[in-house]
Parts: structure tokens; C-alpha cells; sequence
């Protein structure tokens, strides 16, 4: 969760993806449904398309729903602006949706949004950022604290323990950001108590980001570590920054700072094979698609969903009153940079 400005093909594939689509047609929750939700009309609430991940979700997206046989209205886009998604998913379910798909921008903003879809009997899936208050049928996430957690025991070894470490939050008004500030630092307070964290909130701002770590670096030569939120649009201001001030070489070379990420973007990826980025914690934006189609889909029938095992290597749970599909993540290094499932891999596909 961030926001960057992308290159024109992005702003001409939002503008593509921005048709209506129509098609033709698609278990393992809990709940008998009823009925079909064949050539029914859905809405999909997007944060902000200036990010690529976001990009590439919404095409994943637009790309399962036609084959569940599902009609997909125009796409929003909130702009990061909490208030202008509210106004989104009214607009949507005025406009003909029976059925939602939504990112929140802020867990507890989007509440007042949940209510007026539940009001008027409109299933919503939330994928990739769950919502602190209100109703869904189920959100669609990986476990952001287990992210953070991964990130921390990389950091822990690539520093054999010890160092000092500057982590780029993204916002902790959203659960995601809030889940893998958590997750990285009571790991590294449990096992690594040599590794001292400062912590520097972005706001998902590359602009931000870029700040943040030019005043650390400059004011602290200490800094032998980096952990950013999300490689997909704060990573490249922070590779700029060191660039800048002579601070950026590879893994195994003198003075080099290692850095951990989390999101796996094409981006990321990159600069794992130069070996500027050490590490990242990729997310399953390709699963958040998948599978929050087909949540969706079943609970326009009236399928519930319950607590248990999945049949995907996943697990629900339930947080705030609602069920969550957590889906593992996998650590992304060198080692496996190329491997054909990670999304980033996959993104111009």
C-alpha cells in the first residue's frame, strides 16, 4: 500500500481495464448457497491505481470475474481519499452491483461504507487490507504480522544479530501497515535484542519515504539495515537516496546496508537480481484475485464462511467479527527471484 507515480503504460492499462466487462460462467467455505451468481453484476472499490501492485490486482481481477461469468461495473478509484471511497461504494451499489469487492484505504474508515452495503443486502469481499469495524463475507489477505516476522528473522541473520536498523512504515492507520510494524518488531525485541529499530512513518508516500531516509542516513552512519513496507512504491525512492548519497552497493560488498521488503513487486524483484535488495516477503496478489472472485461469487448464493483449514494451504480465522483467509507469503531472495509463481514474475503476463 502506497503511492507512487507510474510510467504511462500503467495510466493506459487503468484506463483500458476501466471497461465493463461481461461473460460467462463459475467450494470450500462453510454455508450451503443458494441459487447462481452467474451474469450478475459486481463493483470492485480500489484504493488508489498509482501503485503497481494495485494495478496488477485490478487486472487480475477484471480477469477472473469474467471467467466466473460475472459482469464487472467500471472500476473505482478512491486516490488514497478514505471519504471518496465511501462515496465509491455507494456509487456502485446505485449503479447496479449486487456484489462487492473492496480494498480499504483505512481499516476504520471504510466502516460507514460496509454499513450501506449491508443495508442494502450487497455481499462485499475485502481483499489485501481488512477492515477493523463493520461486515464482510470475508476478507482475503496474507498475514501481514507473519510477514513482518519473516522480514525480521531475514534482517536477524543478514546482520548476525546486531546493528542498527531504519524500518519505513507504511501507515498504521491501515491494519496492514500497523500488522508488519508489529510482526518485524516484537520478533526482533524476542530474538535479536543486539538489533535497535528507528522507525519512520510514509504513509505508503514515496515522497515520505524518500525523506525519511535521507535525514536517517545522513544523521546516523550506524544504519546497517533497511526495512521497507512495500517494495512496490517505496523501495525505489530508497535505492535513489542511497544512490545519492554514495551509500548503495550490492550484497557482499563493503559498506553494504541490507535491505528487506515486503510486497514482491516486478520492481523488488529486480533489484534482488542486481543484489541490491536482499530479501522480500512476496504478497499473493494473484490469489487475492482468485479466490476473492470466488468468495464473492458464493456469497451472492448465500454461502457462509467459517473458521478452519482451507483447500488452498490456507487457514481462516476470524478477526473483528469476521472471517479471514489468511494465505501464506513466501520469502523472495536470490535464491528463488526467478521462481515462476510469485506474482511479480508474472505482473506484464
Amino acid at each position: 500500500m502506497l503511492r507512487i507515480k507510474r510510467p504511462g503504460a500503467l495510466v493506459a492499462f487503468i484506463a483500458a481495464s476501466a471497461l465493463m466487462l461481461s461473460a460467462c460462467g463459475s467450494d470450500d467455505g462453510s454455508g450451503d448457497g443458494a441459487g447462481t451468481s452467474e451474469g450478475k453484476t459486481i463493483g470492485l472499490a480500489m484504493p488508489f491505481l498509482s501503485q503497481e501492485g494495485y494495478v496488477v490486482q485490478q487486472k487480475l481481477t477484471l480477469a477472473e470475474a469474467k471467467d466466473a461469468g460475472l459482469r464487472l461495473l467500471e472500476p473505482t478509484d478512491a486516490k488514497q481519499d478514505p471519504g471518496r471511497q465511501i462515496t465509491d461504494v455507494r456509487t456502485l451499489i446505485t449503479n447496479g452491483a449486487e456484489g462487492l469487492i473492496v480494498v480499504p484505504i483505512d481499516s476504520d474508515a471504510i466502516a460507514p461504507a460496509l454499513d450501506y452495503a449491508k443495508d442494502n443486502d450487497v455481499p462485499v469481499v475485502a481483499t489485501d487490507v481488512a477492515p477493523s469495524n463493520g461486515k464482510v463475507a470475508i476478507t482475503v489477505r496474507a498475514d501481514n504480522a507473519l510477514m513482518g516476522k519473516s522480514a525480521c528473522e531475514e534482517m536477524g541473520r543478514l546482520l548476525n544479530g546486531a546493528g542498527k536498523v531504519l524500518e519505513l512504515q507504511g501507515d498504521l492507520a491501515s491494519i496492514n501497515g500497523l500488522d508488519r510494524t508489529n510482526g518485524f518488531n516484537d520478533c526482533i525485541k524476542e530474538n535479536f535484542p543486539g538489533i535497535a529499530v528507528v522507525s519512520k512513518p510514509t504513509h505508503w508516500n514515496a515522497d515520505e519515504a524518500a525523506n525519511q531516509t535521507q535525514s536517517v542516513i545522513s544523521a546516523d552512519d550506524d544504519i546497517t539495515g533497511i526495512y521497507v513496507h512495500s517494495d512496490c512504491g517505496l523501495l525505489p525512492s530508497v535505492i535513489n537516496v542511497l544512490k545519492g548519497a554514495h551509500k548503495l552497493t550490492k550484497a557482499g560488498e563493503p559498506g553494504h546496508i541490507s535491505i528487506v521488503s515486503i510486497d514482491g513487486c516486478p520492481f523488488g524483484l529486480d533489484q534482488i537480481r542486481q543484489g541490491y535488495l536482499d530479501a522480500t516477503v512476496s504478497q499473493p496478489i494473484d490469489k487475492y484475485a482468485e479466490y476473492g472472485i470466488d468468495y464473492l461469487a458464493r456469497a451472492m448464493k448465500g454461502e457462509t464462511f467459517k473458521a478452519g483449514k482451507t483447500d488452498h494451504d490456507s487457514t481462516i480465522v476470524v478477526n473483528n467479527g469476521n472471517p479471514e483467509d489468511l494465505l501464506p507469503s513466501p520469502l523472495v531472495t536470490k535464491a528463488n527471484v526467478d521462481d515462476a509463481s510469485l506474482f511479480g514474475n508474472n505482473a506484464n503476463s
